[in-house]
């Protein structure tokens, strides 16, 4: 059984300026969207999906935000214009794909830290993570996914 929910996405994300200097702080670039999405249980936790539409006529992307509650594992599949897969896991570093739309790149994805309190009733999952491409820090990134019931179509 698919559930409506609201979810708010707050990220904040410093790229690797190869040209900075040394102890030179770079600005966070900062965004926080509310989209209305689906979520279920499956037979390995829970899975959160959600469109994103595009207003610059590139088409529609489908989120997949599987929580894998044995492992405390967290997978992002996008399907779009740009596809790309993560896997997210507290301490550990995972090889990932990102199809660039010309051909797909491997990039390191390394989970600093990890939350996940995600339940059939809401919650949240928090990653501090960074972003490798070819051994080069490339992003540092900080997500937050809030998730709630959709109350306005709870039929009583």
């Amino acid at each position: 059984m698919r559930i409506p929910i609201n979810i708010q996405i707050e990220s904040e994300r410093v790229y690797n300026d190869l040209a900075s200097r040394p102890g030179q702080e770079l600005e966070p670039e900062t965004s926080k969207v509310k989209v209305n999405g689906y979520m279920k249980k499956t037979k390995d936790g829970i899975q959160v999906e959600y469109t994103e539409h595009e207003d610059s006529g590139m088409g529609n992307t489908v989120t997949t935000i599987s929580s894998f509650s044995d492992n405390n594992v967290v997978s992002v599949n996008r399907v779009g214009q740009l596809n790309s897969h993560m896997v997210f896991e507290q301490g550990k570093c995972h090889t990932c794909i990102y199809d660039t739309g010309f051909f797909p790149m491997q990039l390191r994805v390394c989970t600093k830290e990890l939350t996940n309190n995600l339940t059939l009733d809401g919650g949240k999952i928090n990653i501090d993570y960074s972003i490798e491409i070819v051994g080069n820090l490339a992003e540092k990134n900080k997500l937050l996914l809030s998730v709630s019931p959709d109350k306005s179509v709870i039929i009583s």
